[in-house]
């Protein structure tokens, strides 16, 4: 994990997202990363590739199963 280097106020901006984009970035952030670490990370990787990502995230939504605790638990 390539951890950006501390900036200070001065260095930051802010970036407008939309609330699904912020929903996926939080799926990538891993321990304490900050979602400029994350962007920081994705940009840096020359064999990024966000379609297939995101394709991948929906396979495993439509593929995986939930279920609720009462579902687990029932019976017991």
């Amino acid at each position: 994990m390539t951890q950006s280097a501390s900036p200070n106020d001065s260095d930051m901006v802010s970036i407008r997202v939309s609330r699904a984009t912020q929903k996926k970035l939080k799926k990538l952030k891993k321990e304490n990363m900050t979602y400029d670490d994350v962007i920081s990370q994705m940009v840096d990787d020359e064999t990024w590739d966000v379609e297939k990502l995101d394709a991948d995230l929906d396979k495993i939504e439509k593929k995986s199963k939930f279920y609720s605790f009462e579902e687990v638990f029932k019976g017991v």
